[in-house]
């Protein structure tokens, strides 16, 4: 297994923090045995975490050790993906362009 991430903007639907409808950009650690897996387990893992309309802008092999990450958000969203299978990062800010 190895920690993919993978770049989403996805809507809010029942989510317990963001209203309905509303966009955002996420950053999504999966833990998979390959970016196929990953690409296509994500949107499902997302479905259940209150994200719809998941369009997926880039995904790739992490390609750096969890522990050189920078971020402590990002590290503890890795670290998490590595524990639990998933960690995610939402980026409060709703998206408004659609090209964004």
């Amino acid at each position: 297994m190895s920690v993919h991430i993978l770049k989403v903007v996805a809507c809010a639907e029942k989510h317990h923090e963001y209203p309905d409808g509303e966009r955002h950009a996420l950053l999504v650690f999966a833990n998979t045995d390959d970016l196929e897996s990953a690409l296509s387990s994500t949107p499902r893992f997302l479905t259940t975490c209150g994200w719809e309309q998941i369009e997926l802008r880039d995904a790739k092999k992490l390609a750096i050790e969890i522990s050189s990450i920078g971020d402590d958000a990002l590290r503890n969203a890795a670290e998490t993906a590595l524990q639990q299978g998933y960690g995610i990062v939402v980026y409060a800010n709703p998206v408004t362009d659609l090209n964004s």
